[in-house]
């Protein structure tokens, strides 16, 4: 009785009506589909993202260092960057912050130099906000980015319990030769 009921119904629409009923079909079957093919595309492109990120992190830290720590401070002293790249280094140490999505107002800089030693050292305090995991990336990709770099202090706050955000306040050393102690040797 039913398909009977659907006949009559077809014939009725005519060859046009029952066109445009096949049309509405398709259509919303295509709407079906298109709902599964963009939550499918919206996880690639959060997938690529996490993977961008990833490779920007491992580019930021450079290739993996598989030479053994200094023996003697001799060594280690003749293995620090030279003067000149501090503005570089510091540049780097910045970049990969905001690399990670790392918000930071300012920072500071505090330059000593040991003419005994021939030992630079560059201070600088740095307030960052941001989630627990990029500022953990950060730590781990500046230390292995940089020969020369200390983490000297962290200090993190939660506006409460429940927030995602951290607030951060990074110390760090950038230890390199100083110009008079690197030409004195090279002579």
């Amino acid at each position: 009785m039913k398909a009977l009921a659907v006949q009559r119904f077809l014939r009725s629409l005519g060859l046009p009506g029952v066109l445009a009923l096949l049309g509405l079909l398709l259509a919303a079957a295509l709407a079906w589909l298109g709902q599964g093919w963009e939550r499918e595309a919206a996880a690639n492109a959060a997938q690529a993202d996490r993977l961008r990120a990833q490779l920007r992190l491992q580019r930021a830290a450079g290739p993996a260092s598989s030479e053994t720590a200094p023996a003697t401070a001799a060594q280690w002293w003749q293995a620090l960057p030279p003067a000149s790249a501090r503005q570089q280094r510091l540049a780097d140490l910045l970049e990969m912050g905001l690399r990670l999505g790392l918000q930071s107002s300012r920072s500071e800089h505090r330059l000593s130099v040991d003419a005994a030693t021939g030992l630079e050292r560059l201070r600088v305090t740095m307030p960052l906000s941001g989630g627990y995991e990029p500022l953990r990336q950060y730590i781990e990709a500046a230390l292995r980015h940089d020969p020369g770099l200390s983490l000297d202090g962290l200090k993190l706050r939660r506006a409460s319990p429940q927030a995602a955000e951290l607030e951060a306040e990074l110390q760090w050393s950038l230890h390199g030769r100083a110009e008079s102690a690197a030409g004195s040797e090279t002579r």
